[in-house]
């Protein structure tokens, strides 16, 4: 499946609607469509937020695909060149005090998906997320 999104937050409205039709579609359960939702919240946010330095309305594509095992989500857009998986882990046992601000959704994607890789091609940033249909015992 794939969606083309404007950077602008209204479009998250958009995104959980269509993915959650993908979800009942292909049978995905109810626990793996809020991670992938949080997941794709997190990095969607990201690209509307911080891509553009300019005003203008830009637009990117969200790829879903489903196999027996896991759901793939592709993320391409033009903005400017940032990898997230160069971020340093944030410290999760410091107090929240102590903490640094920023760094615990990128974090929190790592930790819900079985894969998660960055490229630069042609100009595009290409994220590619993969996440398990079922939870680690094998069930759904």
């Amino acid at each position: 499946m794939l969606l083309k999104i404007k950077n602008n937050i209204e479009e998250m409205s958009r995104i959980c609607d269509t993915v959650r039709e993908f979800c009942v579609g292909n049978g995905i359960p109810d626990e793996r469509y809020h991670d992938i939702i949080l997941v794709l919240d997190e990095v969607v946010t990201n690209v509307i937020n911080y891509a553009y330095q300019d005003e203008e309305e830009h637009e990117f594509s969200l790829y879903l695909d489903k196999d027996d095992q896991n759901v793939s989500i592709k993320l391409i857009d033009n903005g400017m060149a940032f990898n997230p998986l160069e971020q340093e882990d944030p410290d999760i046992c410091s107090s929240i005090e102590e903490r640094q601000i920023g760094g615990l959704g990128i974090f929190i994607v790592k930790q819900l998906a079985e894969v998660v890789e960055y490229s630069r091609i042609d100009e595009q940033n290409q994220l590619s997320i993969v996440i398990a249909v079922y939870d680690k015992k094998g069930e759904r």
